[in-house]
């Protein structure tokens, strides 16, 4: 009897000790959150701010983002920032910055554009002095139309000759962009 107890505690332990590990391994996982919406903040140096949206509120397939068009001053230096929500629960935006902003080694912001645009020039570092982009910045040249892509890129190799290209796309945007 007495070793049928002792067989059975180590089965009991070596269980929890199982369902521990097991649990420990999912909660280490990050979970991907639901990125509904992304918005730049052009400020004009030595002016006002203007902000623009793209909008995705029901998530990949269903109904196609909308997105504001962004209009420029020609040859003008601005600022930007960027902004990514979870506005998929009617009446409550969950700002989804402050946690990029916190894993910033994570995470990248990507620019691309088309057309006569230049593309922007990021401003902030992660902790390790590689390239955040929540922050950038952009001048302006001659009047142009074009588009500017915003990708969130998750884990991706900041060392890379071409980072935009490595890790995990989070969400990805197009705006529609006019220089006047």
């Amino acid at each position: 009897m007495k070793k049928f107890k002792i067989i059975f505690a180590m089965l009991a332990l070596g269980a929890f000790l199982f369902t521990a590990c097991d649990k420990d391994d999912d909660h280490n996982q990050d979970e991907q959150e639901l990125i509904t919406t992304v918005k730049l903040t052009f400020t004009e140096v030595g002016g006002g701010s203007t902000t623009f949206t793209v909008k995705d509120l029901d998530g990949d397939g269903g109904n196609p983002p909308v997105a504001d068009e962004i209009k420029l001053k020609a040859n003008t230096a601005y600022t930007i920032g960027v902004a990514f929500l979870d506005e998929s629960k009617a009446g409550h935006a969950h700002d989804l910055t402050e946690e990029v902003k916190t894993e910033a080694d994570e995470h990248l912001v990507c620019f691309s554009t088309t057309g006569g645009l230049s593309a922007p020039v990021i401003g902030d570092q992660d902790g390790n002095g590689k390239p955040l982009g929540l922050e950038s910045a952009i001048t302006t040249g001659e009047a142009a139309t074009g588009n500017l892509k915003v990708s969130l890129k998750h884990l991706p190799n900041k060392s890379a000759t071409d980072p935009c290209a490595t890790g995990e796309t989070d969400v990805e945007v197009t705006f529609p962009v006019t220089v006047e």
